[in-house]
C-alpha cells in the first residue's frame, strides 16, 4: 500500500536554508547598508540565536523524516552540523567550523529529502 505524502517533508530543508540566510543573508544586508552609508547595530546574541534556532528546527525536521523512513544517518549528519554551528556561535568562532556545520546541515537535508522521495 503506498504511503501518503508527508505534509512536512519540506520542513528540514526550509529550516536549513533559513539558518544560512539568517547568518549570511543578514551579513550581506548589513554590509550593503554600510556601503550606502547607513549604519545599523545588530544584536549579535539575537543574531546567533536565530541561526542556532533554525538549525535546531532543521533537526526537528530530520526527526520527522526519521519517523517516516527509519533511516537515522541524515539526523546524525544534522546533529554534527548543528553542533558545529553552535560551537562556532557560542564557544569559539571559527569560519571554517561554521561553514562545515552549514555544509553538513545541507547534506543532511538533501539526504533526508532524497530518502523521502524514494519511498
Amino acid at each position: 500500500m503506498p504511503q501518503k505524502p508527508l505534509r512536512f517533508g519540506w520542513f528540514a530543508g526550509v529550516a536549513t536554508v533559513l539558518s544560512v540566510v539568517a547568518c549570511y543573508g543578514s551579513l550581506v544586508f548589513i554590509s550593503a547598508l554600510g556601503a550606502l552609508g547607513i549604519a545599523i547595530h545588530l544584536n549579535e546574541t539575537l543574531w546567533a540565536g536565530a541561526i542556532v534556532l533554525f538549525a535546531i528546527l532543521a533537526l526537528f525536521g530530520f526527526v520527522l523524516g526519521l519517523k517516516r523512513h527509519k533511516v537515522f544517518w541524515p539526523i546524525v549528519l544534522g546533529i554534527a552540523g548543528t553542533l558545529a554551528i553552535i560551537f562556532a556561535m557560542y564557544v569559539r568562532y571559527d569560519r571554517l567550523v561554521e561553514i562545515t556545520g552549514f555544509v553538513l546541515l545541507f547534506l543532511a537535508a538533501i539526504w533526508d529529502w532524497r530518502i523521502r522521495q524514494s519511498r
